[in-house]
């Protein structure tokens, strides 16, 4: 079979490999389309690694099955999550599940980013998902961003009537702002800097939407005068800039908390002013990856249309194109998610 193997992010080869089989308790699925994650654009995260198969959001179709497979047949269409809970372990019977012991050493093989890949037992036990007949290829790959989405408003103990600053209005961004909508969210201000995403960010449901650079002491005020409060309950910051997290801080209102979404490179740290968080009493939170219950809720707001999953997908490539999704998802033009379609879709997308 065929598979882009990186090198780095300007080194993407389609190799020949051999295809996978599946084993006891394994499925074999092939892949139609997989999306680009900022992750996989990481390369001081992701070389080290090289040559490695990225793409951890994958849908296909299931090829083979291994024995004592019951609840999966040949021909179901499907997702798969690419890390699982054990279900086990002490963060699991706590309900931490991206905490798990094996979670993040779970994966498919080879990746994403190949014309197969399988999914161990782990996978097919807890978090692989039937398509339902309504949902494209396209839409079902956009369930695992979501679910990151999710994870971080489940982090969060996100009410109604929360007042949420958003910093950053990227995929992952936008999809938070479409999702605290979703749930019954009014108060949400979106800080963007480019303009078209200042536009989506209100689009999908932000209340106001404000330049990333704006002056902290008078952002409070104009917020005081517009909406009769000048603090925020919960701040999402979905950037890995350094000065988004520092804004972030001074956002958060007393008692508020602070998610931390992204990750900056290993030798980036945040100036973290102690005596700011300590007289507000803040929460400082960060959050990785999704759980399985995350996934099936994201795979339900997709479904329901209640999560315009078409809407964020901006760029398709084939296969051998890796190479200029991953630029592209780097660039600063209009772009928020790249896909890769590995096989050609029954609906014929591109």
């Amino acid at each position: 079979m065929k598979a882009a193997v990186y090198y780095t992010n300007a080194d993407v080869r389609v190799e020949e490999m051999p295809k996978p089989t599946a084993g006891e308790g394994e499925i074999v699925v092939k892949t139609n389309t997989c999306g680009v994650c900022v992750a996989d654009t990481m390369e001081w995260y992701n070389k080290p690694k090289a040559p490695v198969v990225l793409g951890h959001e994958a849908v296909g179709v299931i090829e083979e099955t291994g024995e004592n497979v019951e609840e999966f047949q040949v021909g179901d269409r499907v997702f798969v999550h690419h890390h699982v809970a054990c279900m086990n372990c002490e963060e699991c019977r706590k309900g931490k599940y991206t905490l798990c012991r094996q979670f993040k050493a779970t994966n498919y093989k080879p990746g994403g980013f190949a014309e197969y890949f399988k999914a161990g037992r782990s996978h097919v036990k807890t978090d692989t998902l039937k398509l339902p007949d309504s949902m494209s290829f396209e839409e079902a790959a956009l369930i695992e961003p979501l679910a990151c989405a999710l994870h971080g408003i489940e982090r969060l103990n996100v009410q109604p009537s929360d007042r949420i600053a958003v910093i950053g209005a990227g995929t992952i961004g936008l999809m938070l702002i479409e999702s605290l909508k979703a749930y019954g969210v009014t108060d949400i201000v979106a800080y963007e800097m480019i303009p078209w995403r200042q536009k989506m960010a209100e689009k999908k449901g932000a209340r106001a939407v404000r330049g990333a650079d704006a002056d902290l002491d008078k952002e409070l005020e104009c917020l005081k005068e517009t909406f009769g409060w000048n603090q925020f309950d919960k701040v999402c910051v979905m950037a890995k800039d350094i000065k988004a997290m520092e804004m972030g801080l001074k956002l958060t209102g007393k008692g508020g908390k602070l998610l931390l979404f992204a990750t900056p490179a290993p030798e980036e740290y945040v100036k973290f002013y102690v005596s700011q968080a300590f007289f507000k009493e803040l929460e400082v939170l960060l959050t990785y990856s999704a759980n399985h219950n995350n996934t099936r809720e994201a795979l339900r707001l997709i479904d329901s249309k209640k999560v315009d999953a078409k809407s964020y997908i901006t760029h398709r490539y084939a296969l051998n194109e890796l190479d200029k999704a991953i630029a592209q998802t780097i660039g600063r033009g209009e772009c928020l998610k790249c896909i890769v379609k590995v096989e050609e879709s029954e609906e014929g997308e591109v």
